[in-house]
């Protein structure tokens, strides 16, 4: 079984539908909404869904700043090994999520989809981010042990255990923590297996994501990771 994070910020308008898709996955046990200082009712949308089934939803207000801290707050509370991250801008669909499931449970590690070699909706990435995906996918590449991959897709599962292992010098430096999960399952020996996605554009509100600033934020994070796994290995000689 699979426990379910949704970290969400001014998504009231997709957040029941995705709610709705999440409880057609039989095989998740738990779902924990993080609302993020939202300025639509995305937090009374969370509610009102957790009230029609709170045996499978709770809510919670996030206490610091940033996507990836939300998932790190949900993550203490969550009862199964594996645990889904699941975007609430509803941008990669269903059948895809059921994919990613299907292979963590009958593999027992992390997935993350690949929006790269999937399907992508007209509209849904701008030409800059699609470059700047693949960009880091190839700076990536050595840390990954030589597969390229899409590491910034919302939709990811990692196991408990890389949640707890995550490198400090990486938390406080990874806007959304796709990189620090990374690299946390590469220094325990997890082996990531990437699978591809539809990639559809949001229907409700607009990206919480600033290409520009957090694109050289990210470069800041590669930079560490590097310098943590160029560390590791020193000290394990």
């Amino acid at each position: 079984m699979i426990s379910c994070i949704v970290p969400a910020r001014n998504e009231q308008g997709h957040l029941r539908n995705v709610i709705s898709e999440i409880l057609e996955v039989s095989q998740i046990s738990q779902i924990i909404i993080v609302e993020g200082g939202s300025i639509d009712s995305t937090f009374e949308e969370a509610s009102k869904l957790a009230s029609e089934n709170p045996k499978l939803i709770q809510v919670m207000k996030q206490l610091g700043k940033g996507k990836f801290d939300a998932v790190k707050q949900a993550s203490k509370f969550c009862r199964e090994n594996l645990i889904i991250i699941w975007d609430a801008d509803g941008t990669v669909p269903l059948s895809s999520v059921n994919e990613l499931v299907a292979l963590a449970l009958r593999t027992n590690c992390p997935v993350i989809g690949d929006r790269l070699r999937g399907e992508i909706e007209k509209g849904a990435m701008f030409k800059a981010n699609y470059l700047g995906n693949w960009f880091f996918a190839f700076l990536w590449a050595p840390i990954m042990g030589g597969q390229i991959k899409d590491l910034l897709c919302g939709t990811k599962i990692f196991t408990r255990e890389v949640y707890l292992s995550i490198p400090e010098s990486l938390l406080r430096h990874d806007p959304f923590g796709d990189f620090a999960l990374l690299l946390s399952s590469r220094l325990i020996g997890q082996k990531v297996l990437s699978h591809k996605v539809k990639y559809l554009k949001r229907q409700y509100g607009s990206t919480n994501i600033h290409r520009w600033s957090d694109g050289l934020r990210l470069l800041k994070v590669t930079l560490v990771a590097y310098l943590v796994l160029t560390k590791s290995k020193f000290l394990t000689k």
